[in-house]
């Protein structure tokens, strides 16, 4: 398992917020998702903050990994 999919894990244990994204991401379809990832992309290609950087890696960790988020997922 890729060290950031393990930090997302791990955060999402100790934050609610971040389980609720996820879990709502993996309901969507994978055009859903597909849709999602190009809003994102568009959103955050102009934001340079500290902030704004690691929410895009965040999520952009999260869709290149979403198969395996729902695998672990099922298992718990």
């Amino acid at each position: 398992m890729k060290p950031e999919v393990q930090q997302i894990l791990n955060a999402m244990k100790e934050d609610s917020r971040i389980k609720a994204i996820v879990l709502q991401i993996i309901k969507m379809s994978s055009e859903e998702r597909e849709n999602f990832r190009k809003k994102i992309t568009y959103y955050f290609m102009s934001k340079n903050s500290e902030v704004d950087v690691e929410a895009f890696k965040f999520f952009k960790v999260f869709l290149e990994n979403v198969n395996e988020f729902s695998k672990v997922i099922e298992q718990e």
